[in-house]
């Protein structure tokens, strides 16, 4: 069952600062001694701020890790999007994204290892989690419905599924080598060349096709 959100908007600038101090000290806390260990009295002394402030604000430690969490997967959201700007075709494209999710991944990595913990035991943010997880396969597949649209991807695949299996292999990937380690050597150019390699024979990607059909980027790429 869903939990209630219960947070409070501070309505002044004064209040706006205490929250954002409260909102660093957790994260700062959590990382340090993960979602189970941390108390709010911790948070609160991390903040330099008197305990019962923080429930002006917050109602206890699972909300603030939740707000934590939006803000972190709306900051990823935004780092990932291609500029509008953006020089390059849909290869590059997909790499753009890629590159800013892996590296993004490298830099929150503590914390994302403390959401997948919390995700397998709490109920809401296990549901949250596959809401966010949602968010990013539906911009792949949109992105593969536009190619096959243009007669620049194999118009048999389901975009769906195929976005769920390139999404399933990112995550997976991105969570064993840089959340937990595994693999903490690995050069990102190499690791982002190889998996847009990767998603483009999954389409059966028509570069030539996919170029000559979007107006704003150059109508064929530089080798």
């Amino acid at each position: 069952m869903a939990r209630e959100r219960a947070e409070t908007q501070p309505r002044t600038a004064r209040g706006q600062k205490t929250r954002e101090r409260l909102l660093t000290a957790a994260r700062t806390v959590f990382e340090t001694k993960g979602f189970l260990d941390t108390r709010v009295s911790d948070i609160c002394d991390e903040a330099g701020l008197a305990h019962g402030t923080f429930y002006i604000y917050f109602p206890d430690k699972e909300e603030i890790f939740y707000t934590l969490v939006d803000s972190v997967v709306a900051d990823r959201y935004l780092l990932t999007a291609v500029p509008e700007d953006f020089e390059g075709d849909v290869a590059d494209r997909f790499a753009y994204t890629l590159r800013q999710y892996f590296e993004e991944m490298k830099r929150a990595r503590h914390f994302s290892r403390i959401v997948e913990q919390v995700a397998t035991f709490d109920e809401h943010m296990r549901d949250h989690r596959m809401r966010i997880r949602r968010k990013f396969r539906e911009r792949i597949q949109h992105g593969i419905e536009r190619l096959q649209q243009r007669g620049a991807a194999d118009p048999d695949i389901s975009a769906e599924l195929t976005a769920e299996a390139l999404v399933a292999m990112i995550n997976n990937f991105a969570y064993i080598n840089f959340i937990l380690g595994e693999r903490d050597d690995l050069d990102i150019e190499q690791v982002v060349a190889t998996l847009t390699s990767i998603w483009a024979r999954a389409v059966a990607l028509d570069l030539d096709k996919a170029n000559a059909n979007d107006t704003k980027r150059p109508p064929k790429r530089k080798t």
